[in-house]
């Protein structure tokens, strides 16, 4: 199901005024044969400057800058499963419509259903829709600092 998405970008003229910079939409791209996901925007620099005129949609290729922010809307498949992974980032989402389960690797699974939220914290971790509907949620990524546990790094996958 590739969606597009219409995404508003504010600003501001040069007298100081909010404005509207940008009014488009944003194509979907498939992020694995299960997933679709739209880039709506990204940030390579925290805190972010909102005197940046480029389009934060341009600035990534896949995930959170090594400094910065990403925000997706990401659509799954009916009866699928995205592979395990882990990023470098702590990850915001929420469930905008259908159901997804998060497989940790603990052997934990979480429900999650509209309006459900989820906080990674660099978890590695599977995405799960065991539903016969498509399930929509929307993800904002922030860079963090290198996962360290009992003194040993963690490699993120992604």
């Amino acid at each position: 199901m590739r969606h597009r998405a219409r995404r508003v970008v504010t600003g501001h003229d040069s007298a100081g005024r909010s404005v509207v910079t940008s009014d488009s939409v944003v194509e979907a791209f498939e992020a694995s044969p299960t997933a679709f996901a739209t880039r709506l925007w990204a940030t390579d620099d925290f805190p972010s400057d909102n005197t940046d005129d480029r389009d934060g949609a341009q600035l990534i290729e896949t995930l959170a800058a090594d400094n910065g922010t990403a925000f997706y809307i990401v659509d799954w498949a009916p009866n699928s499963e995205f592979p395990a992974h882990r990023t470098r980032s702590i990850d915001y989402g929420v469930v905008l419509s259908g159901e997804l389960e998060a497989v940790l690797d603990s052997g934990q699974v979480v429900h999650l259903g509209p309006g459900d939220s989820i906080v990674q914290r660099g978890t590695l971790h599977t995405w799960r829709n065991s539903t016969d509907d498509w399930t929509r949620t929307v993800f904002v990524l922030v860079t963090s600092r290198p996962l360290v546990i009992d003194g040993k790094p963690v490699e993120p996958t992604m």
